[in-house]
């Protein structure tokens, strides 16, 4: 019989208000929200906070530190056509902008990172 391992998302760059906020987002999808790498244990995604375009390369070498082969979705403060392109080509495989709607972030989690589907989703 297979194990069900609970999806794990690391957050990196947040503060406890967006944390919370974004740990009932992901907990209605079956994924447990961590703020340390070391209790992510693994994480099947990152979560990258980035605040300013600056933060981007430095926060993606981080997130690649913490967890090199999981997908990384980089969370903006505002939809940013500049900010966006230039998180993915630095290796993002998505970015949600914080002010958009979070039934957006659940539909995005769901279709651009398939593989964490849970039997919650």
């Amino acid at each position: 019989m297979a194990s069900l391992r609970t999806t794990r998302a690391l957050l990196l760059g947040a503060d406890e208000s967006l944390a919370s906020l974004l740990a009932d987002v992901l907990g209605d999808l079956g994924i447990a929200l961590f703020l340390d790498a070391t209790d992510a244990a693994g994480p099947d995604l990152v979560l990258a906070h980035v605040e300013r375009g600056e933060a981007i390369l430095p926060i993606l070498t981080r997130a690649r530190a913490c967890a090199a082969a999981v997908p990384i979705l980089v969370l903006l403060p505002f939809a940013d056509e500049r900010l966006v392109s230039r998180a993915l080509c630095q290796g993002a495989r998505a970015c949600f902008a914080l002010g958009r709607p979070l039934d957006e972030l659940r539909t995005l989690l769901r279709t651009q990172f398939p593989s964490l589907e849970t039997t919650h989703g």
